[in-house]
């Protein structure tokens, strides 16, 4: 009897890493007086368009006191329209949630829900992220706001990664506005370095945490060093086996149901949030990714 030679081939793919990311200050970016109208104008669209070509689904979280003017209003809805666009709000005026009354924050709330659905019409708004991520002033504080989050149909957002953008971006510009492009290249270059480092320390945080490789949600910031260097970003996180999903996606693991065990004013990464022992949560943040190595050459 002739051998019967079978080829197999595995029913199993080799398991990605996953990141969603999400954009904060759109669509009017910090730092503010680093841009012209038709700056501010090129950045979005430059951003839109790598979207679009590299069909990333992204977050973002809007301010809606820049977005009375009508150019900001007409750069708010380019995002709104586009289909690989979450909308989320991020408060009127980017305040310290932490030190508001809880009346205050509500009117922050409200009125940027105005503002962005007069522009966004139909499309939905599920998400909300606190500005500097400073839910409260304590716990108590916290599951105030979190209520009224949910009673107007939002979802609080976490963050697990991110890279202190918009300190390399204050460096970056400043290079640009003295024409030091050299300068600004580099300064580029060790963002992109710095973030790679910051997804290895946070990939091996939730590993640790939860045993698991976790989705990740990626913070950053609609400025001009992210809108000139998303490719590069999102090339490099690819090579390193990650798949670019969006936030709803992501916020379907069970990690990010985890109760938090800090609940301290202003935000760090959720992974640490997680951390039930006290002592281990500081040790890890005590050895957690700083940017100021990074940054201290360009000074």
């Amino acid at each position: 009897m002739k051998r019967l030679l079978f080829i197999f081939f595995p029913l199993f793919s080799f398991a990605q890493h996953q990141v969603a990311i999400t954009m904060d200050d759109a669509p009017v970016m910090a730092l503010p007086g680093y841009y012209t109208v038709a700056q501010r104008k090129a950045v979005n669209e430059k951003l839109l368009q790598q979207i679009t070509v590299l069909h990333t689904p992204v977050s973002v979280f809007i301010n809606g006191a820049n977005c009375i003017v009508p150019d900001n209003q007409l750069l708010l809805k380019k995002w709104a329209d586009h289909p690989l666009v979450t909308l989320g709000s991020h408060t009127l005026n980017h305040p310290d949630c932490a030190a508001l009354p809880l009346d205050s924050f509500r009117m922050e709330v409200t009125i940027n829900d105005y503002i962005i659905r007069a522009v966004a019409k139909d499309k939905p708004v599920p998400y909300f992220r606190f500005p500097f991520n400073a839910m409260g002033k304590d716990s108590l504080a916290q599951a105030a706001t979190i209520g009224y989050l949910k009673e107007k149909g939002y979802t609080a957002v976490p963050f697990t990664v991110e890279s202190s953008d918009y300190m390399f971006e204050q460096a970056y510009q400043e290079a640009l506005k003295k024409r030091d492009h050299h300068k600004a290249k580099d300064i580029g270059a060790a963002y992109i370095r710095y973030t790679l480092f910051s997804f290895d320390y946070f990939e091996k945080l939730a590993r640790e945490v939860f045993g698991r490789d976790i989705p990740q949600v990626y913070l950053c910031h609609v400025n001009q060093l992210n809108a000139d260097y998303y490719t590069t970003l999102v090339k490099a996180l690819q090579q390193r086996g990650y798949q670019c999903i969006s936030l709803e996606q992501a916020m379907q693991d069970k990690a990010y149901a985890t109760p938090l065990y800090d609940h301290r004013r202003f935000g760090f990464s959720w992974l640490f949030r997680w951390i039930p022992d006290a002592a281990i949560r500081k040790s890890h943040l005590r050895n957690s990714p700083e940017p100021d190595k990074e940054l201290a050459v360009f000074k």
